[in-house]
């Protein structure tokens, strides 16, 4: 059994990387390589490989990787600094979007209101595991375009979370949440604040225990601990605990583990999320499309959602983004539109969820989540020779 799982890792890992590579020499996003090979060797097409639990399980560690170092790579004065634009942001990349997404499901599927809902929330979302990796791979993760992107999608991803929990809770629950959220979100700052810009006292305190962070073992624990932690009180509180983790890395700055440490710690983080964790990630996604026979029969619904969808949010984020973000250059105009229209880890999460509280069917997931690879495609590939 445990040879069968390393066998479908190897697997998954190397037809990714070849794809990917692929499409990288053709000039597309080699994230777009990734997912289409998933769907090649998944259930869709010639399924070699079917999604488990295991997967599923290195597919939330490979994600929290690939947050945590967009967390790392930020600060959270950039992303306070750049919170308005962001907020503006949100109407273009998910509000309308999603009331498109909502008025065609209902015609197109009709799969009731509360799953309508729910496949809409997955198609219209953007996600914050594709646009982090596009971010960092176009070097925006200190830019206020960059910056701007991520503080929008936080906000689109949270209220997506929020939305989600009003599917299957009470209106009182759903209130606490966002209640809660609130909460978290006073107590990162003030966290934040005291790490960054403490009393003098504190910082001569922290200055000295850096001798015991000489060792990269100890800090790379540490820092996972930490991960962990918000993580897991992002999830208790009812948003998804990838969003704990973006805000655990943004605590992890060179003041609290040093220059050095830092430095080597982001630099191998980046190369395990290259080498590995990204084409895993990506390739598991495109795997976890159920067979073509479930959707056989409302294939060209899904395909009008999809188009519909993403052309509709990219012309919106096109004109938005320049008149937000004061962009003149055509050409980075689309790079940014294309960006903040990447789906999935998010939307495949709120489609999971909907499913395995039986809201919505086997073929309303496969529709959502077929969207979803659909969008994230077409979208990457406005990036091509950016």
């Amino acid at each position: 059994m445990a040879l069968d799982i390393i066998i479908q890792i190897l697997i998954i890992l190397a037809v990714s990387m070849v794809i990917g590579e692929i499409f990288e020499q053709l000039k597309f996003p080699s994230i777009v390589g990734y997912l289409i090979a998933g769907l090649i060797i998944g259930p869709f097409f010639l399924d070699v490989i079917s999604i488990n639990s295991s997967l599923q399980t290195l597919s939330s560690l490979a994600l929290f990787f690939i947050i945590f170092l967009l967390g790392i790579e930020m600060k959270t004065e950039y992303v306070i600094k750049y919170l308005k634009p962001g907020i503006k942001m949100v109407i273009p990349s998910f509000v309308l979007p999603l009331i498109l997404a909502i008025a065609l499901s209902t015609t197109l599927f009709s799969f009731g209101i509360k799953a309508d809902l729910i496949v809409s929330l997955s198609i219209a979302v953007p996600s914050i595991s594709i646009i982090s990796v596009l971010i960092m791979k176009y070097r925006l993760e200190r830019d206020s375009k960059g910056v701007t992107i991520i503080s929008s999608v936080i906000i689109t991803d949270t209220l997506a979370f929020i939305l989600l929990g009003m599917t299957y809770k009470n209106f009182l629950d759903a209130i606490l949440m966002i209640v809660y959220f609130t909460v978290f979100l006073l107590i990162f700052v003030n966290i934040d604040k005291v790490l960054n810009k403490g009393k003098k006292k504190f910082r001569m305190h922290l200055t000295r225990s850096r001798a015991i962070l000489k060792s990269e073992h100890f800090g790379y624990g540490v820092i996972i601990i930490i991960g962990l932690l918000v993580g897991v009180i992002s999830q208790l509180i009812g948003i998804n605990y990838i969003i704990g983790v973006f805000f655990a890395g943004l605590i992890i700055h060179e003041g609290l583990i040093g220059r050095k440490l830092f430095g080597k710690i982001r630099k191998t983080l980046k190369r395990m999320n290259d080498g590995f964790f990204i084409p895993i990630f990506f390739g598991i996604a495109g795997i976890e499309v159920s067979s073509f026979q479930i959707i056989k029969n409302i294939v060209i619904q899904i395909v009008i959602i999809s188009f519909a969808v993403i052309f509709f949010s990219l012309i919106l984020n096109f004109y938005f983004s320049g008149r937000v973000m004061r962009i003149k250059n055509k050409k980075v105009k689309r790079k940014v539109s294309a960006i903040i229209n990447g789906r999935g880890a998010v939307g495949i999460a709120i489609a999971t969820v909907g499913l395995s509280i039986g809201v919505i069917t086997e073929q309303a997931y496969s529709v959502a989540i077929l969207a979803t690879i659909i969008i994230s495609i077409i979208a990457t590939s406005f990036l091509r020779g950016s």
